[in-house]
């Protein structure tokens, strides 16, 4: 389970809408500068210059009809680039990982093309550029949204209110606190910062505060094989 999301908007946030499917490579960014050369009669010179816009493509997977493995279909992300391209207005992307920002970046579409496969879902390629506004402004706001405290945690008839952060309705919890909860032996591997339980490297997204190591809820049940539920009326995690 993938904790990166991609976010296409326009309009300082006026239409947000997210990449159902993230795409198996994200993207690869290319920087070039304005560099000039000159020859003199025993050497060439480099004069530096600046940095050109920033250019990009995108291989997009946008379902037309529910997966279990998407989060929507993708036909809002497509009329969302028609309507940028027939607006002549720049996009803004935001990709983020858990509560880090990867990518926020402001652009215009250089170009796009799509077609139809055979179970009538959308395969899109679109390449991106920089856009440079005239005047400086201040970045909208990312959408992503988070809070710390702390979550209500059962483990049979064992219930705590362990430290954690919410992002998004999605919970990342003190692994720490959570694995102890479940008598399980807690480590951490320096080398790929990542939290142990009875000895196993635990390979599932971590962020760290303050000393302490976080994880989504989900991926710490799944690693030790517990059941996960949510009660609603108690607003409670619940681990069998």
């Amino acid at each position: 389970m993938t904790s990166i999301r991609i976010f296409f908007s326009y309009n300082n946030n006026e239409k947000v809408v997210e990449a159902p499917v993230i795409p198996d490579k994200l993207p690869e960014i290319l920087q070039e500068l304005s560099n000039d050369e000159f020859t003199t009669h025993t050497k060439t010179l480099t004069l530096l210059g600046n940095k050109k816009p920033r250019s990009f493509s995108m291989d997009l997977f946008l379902p037309t009809k529910p997966y279990d493995f998407a989060k929507d279909t993708g036909i809002e992300v497509l009329n969302l680039l028609m309507y940028v391209s027939d607006s002549k207005i720049p996009m803004r992307i935001v990709i983020t990982d858990g509560i880090n920002e990867l990518l926020n970046i402001a652009v215009s579409i250089s170009s796009f093309k799509y077609y139809f496969d055979r179970a009538e879902n959308i395969k899109c390629n679109v390449s991106f550029k920089e856009y440079i506004f005239l005047t400086e402004s201040t970045p909208p706001e990312s959408k992503l949204k988070f809070e710390f405290k702390a979550v209500k945690t059962q483990v049979g008839n064992t219930k705590a209110n362990i430290s954690g952060v919410n992002v998004e309705g999605r919970n990342l919890v003190r692994a720490r606190d959570v694995l102890q909860m479940l008598g399980i032996e807690v480590g951490w591997n320096a080398a790929k910062k990542r939290v142990t339980a009875d000895g196993k490297l635990l390979d599932i997204h971590t962020e760290i505060y303050n000393g302490s190591a976080y994880c989504y809820v989900r991926d710490l049940a799944e690693e030790t094989g517990r059941d996960i539920k949510w009660d609603a009326e108690n607003k409670t995690v619940i681990l069998n």
